[in-house]
C-alpha cells in the first residue's frame, strides 16, 4: 500500500500541462437559459469536462482541435475550439434511459458515470460484470466465468439495486446465482454505467448499498439514417470467440435497432498452468423500437432474449445445460407538460428466466459423482414492475421528483435427486433413493413504493437535496416444505413497511466541489434469506435455511465527497461510514442438523439467516493528469473495512485494499495504454464463513488500437503480462468443502486478444 500512496503523491504534484485552455458557456437555443451538466469533450480523445451552474466550462484543447458538446434532450454539436466560445444547443428527441445522472444545476458527485468504450478495452468481456473492473470501489465476485457480479465496498447481491436502462431488471432463478442480471445483458451494447455509491437517492426502488444503471445505446440526431456495426474478438487463453452485429435505422419520428451476439468461451489456463473449467456458449439478441410523436415525447418498446448452453460453474456443485431469459419493456416520456411539470415518465417491464442446474445430465463433461448421484433442478423466475414519475418545478429554484414504483417477483422449482449408488461404498442401490426438494416453495415478493425527492438552490454555491421513500412489501411461500413448517409453524404472508431517505448539502465554487450526504437505506429480506430451505447457496458446504421472521436491513451511511480541478489535473475522493442495523447474514445453527437435504453425504449443521449489527468505513480516491496533448496518467485507490459486531468478526466477502495505475497515449488514429492493478493481502476475513487470508497480487495489462480508415477500428491487448497466478478474495472454490481444500478459482493467466470493429 505504501508504494500505491507514493505513486498518488507523485502524480498529484504534477500540475503543469501543455494544452491550450479555452473557456465558454453552453445555452439552450430556444430560451437562452444556461445548460448545466452538459458534457464538453475534445473530439477523438478522452479529454472532457462538464458545464457548471451557469453553463460555464473550461477545458484544455490541442491546437486546431474541435470540441463536442452534448446534453440529454439536446442535439450534439461540434465546434472549433478557440479563445472564448458561446454555444447554443437545439432541443433533440427525448431520451428515456439517462435517468440517474441528471443535468442538475450542481453536479452531484456521489453519483458517477463511466462511459464504456469496448474497442479501447481491447479484450473480450465474459459478461457485463467485467466492465466494473476499472471503476474505483468495485470488485467482482466470481462463481464461474459467466456467474460474475459486481461488489461495491461491502455490498453485494440484493444489497445493490441493479437496473437495466433505468427501470428494467432481471432476477436470478438459480439459488446459487448462476444467472445474475449481468449474465443476461450483451456487454457491447452497454454504452455507459451510472452509479450511486450509497443510499443517496430514493427514485429507483429500495436502496441499501447503492444503485447501478446499465444504459444501452439509443439513437441521437447525429446518427439519423441507416447505420450498423460488425465486430469480432478473439482471445487465445480459452480460444474465446465473440461475434456481434447491430443495425440502426432512425428518423426524426421513428427508429429501430437490432443487436445480436454470439459468445463461445472455453476453459482457460491460470498463471500456474491449471485448467479452470469455465466454458460457456451464449446467443443473444435485442430489438428496440422508438416513436417520437413530437420533439417532447417518446414511446419505446424493448425486447431482449438470451440463450445459454453448456455453462460450467467451477465454484459451484452443479453446471447449467440451459440458461434462457427474455425481457420486454415499454417506456413513455413527455416533457414540458406545463410550466410546473417538467416531464412525466412511465416505465414498465416483464422478465422471465428459465434455468436448469445439473451435475451431469445434458452436459458434455459430467461431474465426478454422476451418474451415481443424478441431481437436476429446473427453476424459473418471473419479474414484472414499473414506475410512474413526475418532475415538478413549483418555483424556479426547485426541482422535485415524485412518483410510485413496483417490483413483483415470483420463483418456483423442484430439485430431484436420484441416488443410484451408495456414496460410501459405490454399490448400486436397488431401488435407487429418490428425493424431491422444493427450491423456492412457490414464493413471491411484491414491493410497492412511493417517493419524493427535491433539489433546491440555496445560493450560487450551495444546493440542498432531500428525499423520502416508503415501501409496502408483501412476501409469502405458498407451498412450504414440511420441514420448514416444523421449524417456524404456519408460514403465512409477511408484510413489511419501510421508510428511507436522504439529505445532502452540495457546494461548488470555481473548479472545486464538495458534498456531505446522509442516507438511510432500507432493504427487506430477499427470497433466499426468507424462504430457501436446506440448499447450499454459500461459499461453504453448509445447507442454508431461510427465516420468514427476519427484519428489514437499515444502512445509515454518511459520506463526504470532494473534487478539485486544476489546469491539466483533476483529483477527488470520498470517505464513508455506515452503521448497519439488522444486517442479514447466515449463522451456524447446530440444533437444526438433519439429513433431509443431504444428497447421500453425511449431514452437517446448517446455517440460518439472522439479523445482526455491523458497520463499515473506508474511502475511494483518484487522480488524473493530462501531461500534454496526448499523454494521460490515472490512478485510484479504494479501501473498505467492514465488521460484524454481533458475531465479533469481519463481514464476509469484503475485498482487500486495491489500486489501479494507468498511462495512456492517444491520438485520433491510434492509442496505447498500460494498466496495472495492485491488490493488498486481505487479512480481514470471516472464520464462520471459512474464509482464509488471501495473498496480494499485481497484474499488468497492455492495450493498443488503430483506426486505419474511417469506420474501421482494430484493438488488441495482452492481459496479465507477467502470467501472475492469483485469485481474488471474493472468488469461490472449485470444491465446496468445509476446510476449503478445494482449489480457489484462479484468474486467467497471460492471454493475447484481438478485436475488430467496423461501423457504417
Amino acid at each position: 500500500m505504501k508504494k500505491i500512496f507514493l505513486l498518488l503523491l507523485l502524480f498529484t504534484g504534477m500540475i503543469y500541462g501543455q494544452n491550450k485552455s479555452i473557456t465558454g458557456e453552453v445555452y439552450d437555443k430556444t430560451d437562452k437559459l444556461p445548460i448545466a451538466g452538459a458534457v464538453v469533450m475534445v473530439q477523438n480523445t478522452n479529454i472532457k469536462t462538464t458545464t457548471g451552474i451557469d453553463g460555464e466550462f473550461e477545458i484544455k484543447v490541442p491546437a486546431g482541435a474541435k470540441i463536442v458538446i452534448s446534453s440529454p434532450g439536446y442535439k450534439t454539436l461540434i465546434v472549433s475550439a478557440s479563445g472564448h466560445v458561446k454555444i447554443f444547443l437545439e432541443k433533440g428527441p427525448v431520451k428515456l434511459d439517462e435517468v440517474i445522472i441528471k443535468a442538475d444545476p450542481l453536479e452531484d458527485i456521489t453519483h458517477s458515470v463511466v462511459v464504456v468504450d469496448d474497442i479501447k478495452k481491447g479484450s473480450q468481456p465474459r459478461n457485463v460484470a467485467d466492465l466494473f473492473k476499472d471503476i474505483p470501489g468495485f470488485n467482482i465476485q466470481k462463481r464461474s466465468a459467466s456467474a460474475m457480479e459486481p461488489s461495491l465496498r461491502s455490498f453485494k447481491y440484493e444489497e445493490l439495486n441493479i437496473k437495466y436502462d433505468g427501470g428494467s431488471k432481471m432476477v436470478n432463478a438459480c439459488p446459487n446465482r448462476m444467472d445474475p442480471i449481468t449474465a443476461h445483458v450483451i456487454p457491447e451494447s452497454v454504452r455507459k454505467i451510472e452509479v450511486v455509491k450509497g443510499p443517496f437517492t430514493v427514485r429507483f426502488g429500495q436502496v441499501f448499498g447503492g444503485v447501478i444503471n446499465m444504459v444501452t445505446r439509443e439513437p441521437t440526431p447525429d446518427n439519423y439514417g441507416l447505420h450498423g456495426t460488425l465486430q469480432s474478438g478473439y482471445e487465445t487463453n480459452g480460444n474465446n470467440l465473440v461475434l456481434r452485429a447491430d443495425l440502426l435505422y432512425a428518423t426524426k419520428k421513428f427508429d429501430m435497432s437490432v443487436d445480436g451476439e454470439h459468445r463461445d468461451f472455453g476453459d482457460y489456463t491460470d498463471g500456474a498452468d491449471y485448467v479452470v473449467p469455465s466454458g460457456f456458449k451464449t446467443d443473444s439478441y435485442s430489438i428496440k423500437l422508438g416513436y417520437n410523436p413530437t420533439t417532447d415525447q417518446r414511446l419505446q418498446v424493448n425486447w431482449h432474449q438470451k440463450f445459454g448452453r453448456d455453462i460450467k460453474h467451477a465454484g459451484l456443485m452443479m453446471d447449467s445445460p440451459k440458461d434462457d431469459s427474455y425481457l420486454l419493456g415499454l417506456d413513455y416520456k413527455i416533457k414540458k407538460v406545463s410550466d410546473k411539470i417538467k416531464y412525466v415518465q412511465f416505465k414498465s417491464y416483464y422478465s422471465y428466466v428459465d434455468h436448469l442446474m445439473t451435475n451431469g445430465f445434458d452436459m458434455d463433461t459430467p461431474r465426478p459423482n454422476y451418474p451415481g448421484i443424478d441431481a437436476r433442478t429446473p427453476v424459473t423466475s418471473n419479474t414484472m414492475g414499473g414506475k410512474l414519475e413526475f418532475a415538478l418545478t413549483p418555483r424556479k429554484e426547485w426541482l422535485v421528483y415524485t412518483g410510485i414504483d413496483a417490483d413483483v417477483i415470483q420463483r418456483d422449482g423442484t430439485k430431484t435427486v436420484i441416488v443410484n449408488n451408495n456414496p460410501a461404498t459405490g454399490v448400486p442401490l436397488d431401488p435407487p433413493t429418490i428425493k424431491k426438494l422444493k427450491v423456492w416453495q412457490d414464493a413471491y415478493i411484491n414491493d410497492f413504493g412511493y417517493f419524493v425527492e427535491a433539489n433546491r438552490k440555496l445560493s450560487d454555491t450551495y444546493y440542498l437535496t432531500a428525499g423520502l421513500r416508503t415501501d409496502y412489501v408483501m412476501s409469502e411461500a405458498r407451498d412450504p416444505a414440511a420441514g420448514f413448517i416444523a421449524i417456524y409453524g404456519k408460514v403465512g404472508q409477511k408484510t413489511d413497511i419501510t421508510v428511507g431517505g436522504n439529505i445532502a448539502v452540495k457546494y461548488k465554487k470555481d473548479n472545486y466541489q464538495m458534498q456531505l450526504a446522509y442516507g438511510r437505506g432500507t432493504r427487506t429480506p430477499s427470497m433466499i434469506e426468507r424462504y430457501i430451505y436446506r440448499f447450499i447457496v454459500g461459499r461453504d458446504s453448509r445447507e442454508y435455511i431461510g427465516n420468514p421472521n427476519l427484519k428489514p436491513e437499515i444502512n445509515n451511511q454518511v459520506e463526504l465527497s470532494v473534487q478539485k480541478k486544476w489546469k491539466g489535473l483533476q483529483a477527488g475522493g470520498s470517505i464513508f461510514y455506515s452503521y448497519l442495523q439488522d444486517y442479514i447474514t447466515p449463522v451456524l445453527t447446530p440444533a437444526l442438523i438433519s439429513s433431509e437435504g443431504a444428497c447421500g453425504s453425511a449431514p452437517k449443521a446448517p446455517k440460518v439467516f439472522r439479523n445482526v449489527n455491523a458497520y463499515q468505513y473506508g474511502f475511494d480516491t483518484y487522480v488524473q493528469y493530462l501531461i500534454n496533448d496526448y499523454w494521460t496518467i490515472k490512478a485510484d485507490v479504494s479501501f473498505t473495512k467492514a465488521y460484524n459486531t454481533t458475531l465479533d468478526e469481519p463481514l464476509a466477502q469484503v475485498a482487500p485494499p486495491n489500486a489501479h495505475f494507468e498511462v495512456k497515449y492517444e491520438k485520433p488514429a491510434y492509442w496505447a495504454d498500460v494498466r496495472a492493478e495492485f491488490v493488498a493481502t486481505q487479512t480481514d476475513y470471516a472464520p464462520s464463513f471459512l474464509e482464509t487470508e488471501t495473498p496480494g497480487h499485481t497484474t499488468v495489462d497492455l492495450r493498443a488500437g488503430w483506426k486505419p480508415y474511417k469506420g474501421l477500428s482494430i484493438g488488441g491487448a495482452v492481459t496479465n503480462i507477467t502470467n501472475e497466478a492469483y485469485y481474488n478474495h471474493l472468488n469461490f472454490a472449485f470444491v465446496n468443502a468445509d476446510d476449503l481444500n478445494g482449489r480457489r478459482i484462479f484468474e486467467p493467466g497471460r492471454s493475447f486478444n484481438v478485436f475488430v470493429k467496423y461501423k457504417f
